[in-house]
């Protein structure tokens, strides 16, 4: 996530835009989604393996 925080920093140098801005606050929200999905399936998966 700390990854996230600097790229954002670093584009905002370049683009002031606000279509740019909103777009990548989709990305960045649909990132975050993936991500936390991903690290839910993950930690699902382990648990079960251990369960069953």
């Amino acid at each position: 996530m700390a990854n996230l925080g600097i790229s954002n920093t670093h584009v905002n140098q370049f683009d002031g835009s606000k279509r740019t801005v909103k777009t990548r606050h989709k990305i960045q929200t649909a990132v975050n989604v993936v991500l936390f999905s991903a690290a839910f399936l993950f930690v699902a998966a382990i648990v079960l393996g251990f369960v069953i």
